[in-house]
């Protein structure tokens, strides 16, 4: 599976959730770093969004998911720039982060908007030793950016505790949609036959397949 597939599998689905489900999710698997809500709502998702960059280089850059909250009531706007990439190999770079920003801020103006840039994937064996020096680099440049981050396994654990509670079915089934895709990926929890929890619905034969042609 490549990486835009997999970020398409599981952010496109991740979008059809309840709003408050959605915010849950992303608080797991990216930790306290992103501010608790019980009251949430997606209002917009754009996959790879087109930011023109001013200055020397002119060029643009393409954030892997751009999705825009608003949370809370009297409700605020937050907005969340996803850079996805693929395996556990530290692939992530501090150039890539601040251009993205810098890019959303020369669009946007301050607009007043908290804005956080996720990390996921491509964080190495120990993502916090990672992002500590990601992070001291982009404040060594000038720069100070709102920065939370993870692996998929990650967002796998969190998604399995979800899928803990009592939930509808529609929910139920695009959770299962989103492991399988993770499945497919590699990103896999694998345990003991007793310890695994009795799921009574039937699974859709043609999920595996359907999910390898999503684009």
């Amino acid at each position: 599976m490549s990486e835009d597939l997999l970020t398409a599998s599981v952010f496109g689905r991740l979008a059809y959730l309840d709003g408050a489900m959605l915010w849950r999710i992303l608080r797991r698997t990216f930790g306290s770093g992103l501010p608790e809500f019980r009251v949430a709502e997606l209002n917009q998702i754009t996959f790879w969004p087109t930011w023109a960059e001013s200055g020397e280089t002119n060029g643009t850059v393409e954030p892997d998911v751009f999705l825009d909250f608003k949370l809370g009531d009297p409700a605020i706007s937050l907005r969340v720039i996803v850079e996805a990439k693929f395996g556990t190999y530290p692939t992530q770079y501090a150039g890539q982060w601040v251009r993205q920003w810098t890019a959303y801020h020369e669009a946007t103006g301050d607009d007043g908007n908290r804005v956080f840039l996720a990390a996921i994937g491509g964080l190495g064996k120990n993502v916090e030793v990672t992002v500590e020096k990601i992070v001291t680099e982009i404040a060594a440049s000038g720069h100070d950016i709102e920065v939370v981050a993870a692996g998929w396994d990650r967002l796998l654990t969190a998604i399995e505790e979800e899928r803990a509670k009592p939930m509808d079915g529609s929910a139920d089934r695009i959770l299962d949609d989103i492991v399988t895709a993770l499945g497919l990926a590699g990103y896999q929890h694998l345990r003991l036959l007793g310890s695994m929890p009795h799921h009574s619905r039937p699974w859709n034969p043609i999920a595996n397949e359907s999910l390898r042609n999503f684009k």
